[in-house]
Order: structure tokens, then C-alpha cells, then sequence
């Protein structure tokens, strides 16, 4: 057999056993995606649907406690803080322990005053933008994994 071919058999040894490795490390780039995904949601005040578009959120009223205080920053944040996500051996659960979060993101009725419905500020949900950012930092682990 020559070099070549022992190199290459070598190295695809070196894959098949490493490989198991990546697929366990794949839910954890999903939560860290997942989570980075809303974080940014909130600074565009938008969700980001596609690559390049962010669907704005409706501009909400704010109270006194939400409105800005002397320095110029807003009090609260909350609701962004909240969100966790559990990551398992083939998906991701994202949740918030905010009970209103639901409302927020599906525009749900939100029971004051009776018959008012939030407009939906959409953080998580499908999404091609999210989908294309797990795409990315999958290739990039299959290419380390590949090419060392």
C-alpha cells in the first residue's frame, strides 16, 4: 500500500472515531446559538426571519417604570434575561420562567385590560437566519474535524 493511501485510510480512521464526538457537541452549539439568536433579537428589536431581514417589532408604550432614566437607559430587560435553554442528545428546549413570555412572542391576548391582545414580539421560532448560523458553526467543526 502506499503513503498515500495509508494517509487517507489514517485519516478516515481518525474521523470515524472522532466523529461520534461532533454529534455530541452538536446540541450545545444549538443552545449557544439559540440563546445568542434571541439576545440578538432583542438588540434589533426584531425577529430575524431570513438572512438580512428583521421584522420589526411594534413600538410599545412605555410605563413609568420602563421609561428611561437619567442616564438615558431603560429599566427592566427582564423578559431578555430570562430565557434558558436545556440542551438533550438530539434537541434544544428554549424557555423563559417569565409566564408572559408566550405573550409576547405569539401575540396572545394578555387578559389586561379584558380583550386587549399584545402585539407579537416574535424572539424565538423558526427561523432561516437561525438556521443558517447552526448550518455555519456545523461546517466549521466538520472542517476541523476533516482537515486537522
Amino acid at each position: 500500500m502506499s503513503n498515500d493511501n495509508q494517509a487517507l485510510l489514517n485519516r478516515l480512521s481518525k474521523i470515524e472515531r472522532e466523529f461520534p464526538a461532533l454529534l455530541a457537541r452538536a446540541p450545545q452549539v444549538l443552545r449557544v446559538e439559540g440563546l445568542q439568536f434571541i439576545a440578538d433579537n432583542f438588540l434589533v428589536q426584531g425577529f430575524q426571519d431570513k438572512p438580512g431581514n428583521v421584522q420589526k417589532w411594534k413600538k410599545k408604550q412605555l410605563t413609568d417604570a420602563k421609561k428611561p432614566n437619567l442616564i438615558g437607559e431603560k429599566r427592566g430587560g427582564s423578559l431578555r434575561r430570562s430565557w434558558q435553554a436545556q440542551a438533550g442528545n438530539k434537541q434544544v428546549v428554549f424557555s423563559s420562567n417569565r409566564v408572559y413570555a408566550g405573550v409576547h412572542n405569539e401575540g396572545l391576548n394578555a387578559g389586561r385590560p379584558p380583550g386587549f391582545t399584545m402585539p407579537e414580539r416574535r424572539m424565538i421560532g423558526p427561523s432561516e437566519e437561525l438556521n443558517r448560523r447552526i448550518g455555519e458553526k456545523l461546517d466549521k467543526m466538520m472542517d476541523e474535524l476533516i482537515l486537522k
